[in-house]
């Protein structure tokens, strides 16, 4: 793909500067860490013609990435950008509201311009 066309990739950083996502990818394997890792590189080669089975569109403009059992949940900023908010290994076959709600408020709280990130 044109080189141009790839996106930037983000880590959403809360407000006491916690990147809860590179924290959970630091806790995994360093096999699951390069399986994450490759996706996001994909996710940054194709963007949103990114498809499944490597990542699935859940719902307010809220997309996962899903190498394995893991979960990295991200959204489109500003058309080429990506922003990782929220991580987990995922154990039921639905991802929780719980789940949901953080990361359409981390998405929101970008949007808004409370929240902060920082370059893979």
């Amino acid at each position: 793909m044109n080189k141009d066309r790839l996106i930037s990739v983000y880590y959403f950083v809360n407000e006491d500067d916690v990147n809860p996502v590179k924290e959970f990818i630091d806790s995994l394997t360093k096999r699951e860490q390069a399986k994450i890792y490759a996706y996001i590189n994909e996710l940054r080669k194709q963007g949103n013609n990114l498809r499944r089975p490597m990542t699935g569109y859940l719902k307010k403009g809220i997309y996962e990435l899903r190498p394995k059992n893991n979960r990295v949940f991200y959204f489109f900023y500003l058309k080429d950008n990506a922003i990782l908010v929220h991580a987990i290994k995922k154990n039921t076959q639905k991802i929780s509201q719980k789940d949901l709600k953080i990361c359409i408020k981390r998405k929101l709280e970008i949007e808004n311009k409370i929240g902060k990130f920082k370059k893979i």
